[in-house]
């Protein structure tokens, strides 16, 4: 397998991004999607660089991207400020990439996987685009309303006033846009706030899900090597999974 940079042209400028390649032949798509926070392609201690090149030495083709005003990427549209990004206008890069890099897989779909905000993104990305969307894979999701017009970049706790527990209904419309294609998978630990907070709710809309848990253990952030070890090989395994049945043996 081969990494190699891009910078995908968007309305507002370019963005940067990482492709993992594979060597032989490509399966799927797969944009990979950290939580806000740098170092957004790599993750500490390169967990979403390891990620992304064991997935592609399965057959899976591997984006991985700067969000706006971090690495390579770089909004320049008229009225784009130097102020903190929100994800709405990650989104507005990121739908574009997709097209981009659906563009170039010869027809193939494509995964989507993130944590945190990362996990919402994944979430939205392909709930907005179901006719690509091969299988979602969100480590504790960031499912709060937003607070305001936009999602404020690096508040995952962000959240209605008077409803803290409260599930985004656009979250809970996108999950529903890719049902048929199965469910969404969602990986949290057994400690982890999302657990006791949002799983609830979300299980009592009755979206169609597949919730696994890391016994003992809370996930969220991503800054030990145990707990990258545990999503490394969990999510890794779970597309291996979704490949075998898309791609039953005989």
């Amino acid at each position: 397998m081969t990494d190699h940079a891009v910078l995908i042209p968007t309305s507002e400028g370019p963005v940067g991004g990482i492709v993992s390649q594979p060597d032989g032949t490509d399966r799927a798509g797969m944009i990979l999607l950290s939580g806000y926070g740098r170092p957004a392609r790599s993750g500490i201690n390169s967990l979403w660089a390891r990620l992304a090149r064991r997935l592609a030495a399965m057959g899976v083709v591997v984006l991985r991207v700067d969000y706006s005003r971090e690495g390579e990427t770089l909004p320049i549209g008229e009225g784009v400020s130097g102020q903190a990004a929100t994800t709405d206008l990650d989104l507005l890069l990121l739908d574009q990439a997709l097209r981009w890099f659906h563009g170039r897989l010869n027809g193939l779909d494509v995964f989507f996987a993130g944590a945190c905000a990362g996990g919402r993104i994944a979430i939205e990305l392909a709930g907005a685009n179901p006719g690509v969307a091969a299988g979602t894979f969100a480590i504790v999701p960031s499912l709060r309303p937003p607070v305001g017009s936009g999602h404020a970049r690096g508040d995952s706790k962000a959240s209605a006033p008077d409803d803290p527990d409260a599930i985004d209904p656009q979250a809970i419309e996108r999950l529903r846009a890719v049902e048929d294609r199965g469910p969404t998978w969602i990986l949290t630990g057994e400690l982890d706030d999302f657990v006791t907070d949002l799983l609830p709710p979300l299980l009592a809309t009755e979206v169609d899900l597949e919730v696994e848990s890391v016994p003992g253990l809370a996930i969220h952030f991503l800054d030990q090597p145990v707990l990258q070890e545990q999503v490394e090989r969990r999510v890794t395994n779970r597309v291996a999974r979704v490949l075998m049945e898309r791609e039953p043996l005989g």
